[in-house]
């Protein structure tokens, strides 16, 4: 198997197109590399909805079987499921999260909702996929076992008296269709349900939330229906975007800033974990709020170990994903929907009003630009912006008084992304024109 076949393993997860970049074949030695690697002897595994998931789960179980631990089939989970199915061992879930149907991949996790990335497991994974050498060992046997029904409760009993909101709820076709409808069974909700039905193709939109046109069925809708508050979740549950009953999509650092202020209420001087990219408004509103404020690179992986090391309280990225230090430090974009609404039945205001107060900065949605050679790109923006105060973490980072960029590689798609801000509209501008010339 070429080295280059394996650029899939990337640095906080495992993942490309299948079946070209996957396949079975590389599941199935990723799998037993999995378990002479780690030593497990039992490994919690589960699928999502993607039409090449139930090949791929074949292959990495039988990996996994082949070198001897035994195999927890979950089935049909989200990734707030694997994680708290890793609460009690090794875990593995055959997902792509929000990318487009035609790829696939793995999520790996450490006994304890320990993330495994490039610098934690899964360069030590590839060398030995590489070598293609394993003991020979008795076949592992294979247990199925449901979680779902555990999830559920853990994820209710977060909420807190919740008034009789109208909410339009878009899983995008993705794993929300499992999990939400027995969430929801139980909240006093008045629902309007889109793309609730498990398909793998996706036939409606690509589920990523933090594209824009994702969002624009559930705005549509938020505005037809008179609704209080609109929710668009991505294909595995770990990202969630919220739509005011203006019909506006909220940034997410907002909804982290409304998050943080509440979170620190009651629990002063605990740390909030965010990536680089989010609007300096929530560093203040941290800062304000008796909160400490830590800065970790963008990737799950990263911050949920961040999380760990710095027993966070809450912690957040840009791209609408949300850790909770009462979900062991992890993303649940359905917690993260029960608390909005705790905040809201709590408060008696609408969305609109809530998040106002952090809104004082001009900013850009994460802009994406293909490319062959990210490092080049990151070299040119360097070097011409030597009047701002430059930094090389997680990409390039350039400050003034009144603004900021930062251009970083995407780790999942042969793009870089863009972010700008700025007190000003005109400032924004005036940044933004620089940047483009200078790609």
């Amino acid at each position: 198997m070429p080295k280059e076949v394996l650029g899939c393993i990337k640095d906080y997860d495992i993942r490309g197109i299948y079946p070209t970049e996957i396949n079975e074949a590389i599941f199935y030695r990723i799998g037993r590399a999995f378990v002479a690697w780690s030593k497990s002897k039992k490994v919690y595994v589960g699928q999502d909805m993607r039409v090449s998931s139930s090949k791929l789960f074949a292959a990495l179980t039988n990996g996994i079987r082949e070198q001897g631990a035994t195999v927890i089939d979950l089935g049909l989970v989200s990734t707030p499921m694997l994680y708290m199915a890793s609460k009690q061992g090794d875990a593995m879930m055959v997902t792509a999260s929000h990318n487009p149907a035609r790829y696939n991949g793995i999520k790996v996790m450490r006994k304890g909702v320990k993330a495994v990335g490039k610098n934690t497991g899964l360069r030590q994974i590839k060398r030995i996929v590489l070598r293609n050498r394993y003991p020979t060992t008795k076949r592992g046997k294979l247990i199925r076992k449901s979680i779902l029904k555990s999830y559920v409760a853990q994820i209710i009993k977060k909420s807190i008296e919740i008034d009789k909101f109208k909410v339009v709820i878009d899983t995008g076709n993705g794993m929300g269709g499992l999990t939400l409808p027995r969430i929801l069974d139980q909240l006093p909700l008045d629902t309007v349900r889109l793309h609730f039905k498990l398909d793998g193709t996706f036939p409606n939109h690509t589920p990523n939330p933090a594209i824009r046109a994702n969002m624009k069925d559930c705005q549509d809708m938020v505005k037809y229906k008179k609704a209080d508050l609109g929710v668009a979740f991505d294909g595995d549950m770990d990202r969630i975007m919220f739509v005011d009953e203006k019909a506006r999509v909220v940034p997410a650092d907002m909804i982290l800033a409304l998050y943080a202020k509440h979170e620190l209420e009651h629990n002063p001087k605990a740390a909030v974990v965010t990536d680089l990219l989010e609007s300096r408004a929530v560093r203040q509103t941290i800062l304000s709020s008796n909160g400490r404020h830590i800065v970790s690179k963008v990737g799950h992986t990263y911050i949920l170990n961040k999380m760990r090391r710095e027993k966070a309280i809450l912690g957040g990225e840009i791209s609408g994903h949300y850790y909770w230090r009462d979900f062991f430090g992890a993303e649940s974009a359905d917690l993260a929907f029960i608390k909005l609404l705790n905040i809201m039945s709590k408060t008696g205001m609408p969305l609109s009003s809530l998040v106002e107060p952090f809104m004082i900065y001009e900013k850009t949605d994460v802009m994406s630009f293909k490319t062959k050679d990210p490092n080049k790109i990151l070299l040119s923006v360097y070097k011409e912006f030597k009047d701002g105060r430059r930094s090389k973490k997680d990409g390039v980072t350039v400050e003034w008084d009144d603004a900021w960029f930062n251009i970083r590689p995407s780790h999942t798609e042969a793009v870089v992304r863009l972010v700008i801000e700025a007190k000003t509209k005109e400032r924004l501008e005036q940044i933004k024109k620089r940047v483009l010339k200078s790609l």
